[in-house]
């Protein structure tokens, strides 16, 4: 890679994973952006628009190093299974995307990468392999620790009985009960009930 290439990696991604995340970019042929944040996903993987067109990979650009690091592997990871399979009924996190998935992570799977907290999160994340890391509560609490501003995070789990908050997408809520890792939640916007998930990131009002 270009040394101004290395040097944006290094922006982003923990120091001692940069030369492997470059070598990963370097042997495939893909548009790599860095993207303002966006509530819905942390990243994503798209197919080329035109037949000669490249493949492209998007991340949100106010993840933690570390989180950065397992989503470029989990896009990368949407790049080999379609460069395998093509557009054939392949499920987009069956068993091909997950076993991508843990063979590119495992070369990063180290203490000079990752904390020892995260890396041990992650062993049991990929026992169990979910569709995203922030679906796997346990391994999105300790991401979470090395964020700009942890202390700063209110999260629904986080809230009393009934408070009321405000999600990103502007609705206000008030917290009932837990159903296992979500909450139900009356929503005073629409006067409907929907199940918000315990680590949402929300105002307390």
């Amino acid at each position: 890679m270009k040394p101004e290439e290395l040097e944006l990696l290094k922006r982003y991604f923990p120091e001692a994973s940069v030369a492997m995340v470059g070598e990963i970019f370097e042997q495939r042929r893909f548009r790599l952006h860095f993207k303002r944040p966006r509530a819905s996903k942390l990243g994503d993987f798209r197919p080329p628009r035109t037949k000669n067109g490249l493949c492209a990979i998007t991340i949100n650009l106010d993840l933690n190093p570390y989180q950065m690091l397992v989503t470029y592997v989990h896009e990368v990871a949407h790049y080999d299974v379609y460069q395998q399979y093509g557009s054939r009924m392949v499920q987009p996190h069956g068993i091909e995307w997950q076993n991508r998935f843990a063979s590119l992570l495992k070369p990063f799977m180290t203490e000079a990468v990752f904390p020892k907290d995260i890396l041990e999160a992650l062993q049991k994340h990929l026992q169990h392999i979910k569709a995203s890391s922030t679906a796997d509560q346990n391994l999105q609490r300790v991401m979470r620790r090395y964020d700009k501003h942890p202390d700063n995070i209110v999260t629904v789990e986080s809230l009393p009985a009934g408070a009321r908050f405000l999600l990103k997408n502007g609705l206000v809520f008030q917290k009932g009960e837990k159903q296992r890792t979500r909450y139900r939640c009356y929503c005073e916007s629409n006067g409907r009930w929907y199940f918000v998930s315990a680590l949402a990131e929300v105002k307390e009002l």
